[in-house]
């Protein structure tokens, strides 16, 4: 994960293909859906000092 410098993140892990669980979201054609631990989850809601340390790692 890291923070772009518009103030986003970036996220990346392993791509959701379970169709039962892609029919229950409305996902655009320009997106993708990926799992995300919990650990990085809490490091976004620690944010901004979580970012900065991931960015750094």
């Amino acid at each position: 994960m890291s923070r772009t410098p518009s103030g986003t993140f970036v996220v990346q892990d392993r791509e959701v293909t379970d169709p039962e669980a892609l029919a229950q979201m409305e996902i655009p054609d320009y997106e993708t859906v990926v799992e995300v631990h919990k650990p990085a989850i809490v490091a976004l809601l620690e944010e901004p000092r979580g970012a900065d340390l991931q960015r750094r790692a």
